[in-house]
């Protein structure tokens, strides 16, 4: 749910039956690692917003960078059943990846309200591309 990152391209695949339910390639996904991690809207494409803030409304994986097939298959998943206000957040830290479900929401102050609501660590500032700490520990 941070950082800007590559564009997702159709995926094509040896089973063509799935190929219309893919929005994430390997390659793309590579890069957003890459890169550190993306927000992803749902046709799979990194989304900048110049104002407001993301806020995560469900966590939804912890998996190791390494475990590229596992998190391929995860962000697919999550992408298939996205609602189109949501977004899929996907950030690296410590060898790990997280991958959640956010939204964006207009005011700090509310955006503030329903992290800590939902216990989040922290929100993300588009404006000055950083995270906001909300004090809440897990």
């Amino acid at each position: 749910l941070l950082l800007k990152g590559a564009v997702a391209a159709r995926v094509i695949t040896e089973n063509p039956k799935k190929t219309e339910d893919l929005k994430m390639n390997r390659i793309t996904l590579l890069n957003l690692i890459k890169n550190g991690g993306a927000t992803l809207n749902a046709r799979g494409e990194s989304v900048n917003f110049s104002r407001g803030y993301q806020v995560s409304k469900k966590d939804c994986y912890i998996l190791e960078v390494g475990a590229v097939n596992k998190i391929l298959k995860a962000v697919n998943k999550l992408l298939s059943g996205l609602q189109s206000c949501d977004f899929v957040g996907l950030w690296v830290e410590n060898g790990l990846i997280y991958i959640d479900i956010s939204e964006r929401i207009e005011r700090l102050s509310a955006a503030m309200v329903a992290g800590i609501a939902r216990g989040q660590k922290s929100i993300f500032d588009w404006c000055m591309g950083r995270c906001i700490g909300l004090g809440v520990s897990r």
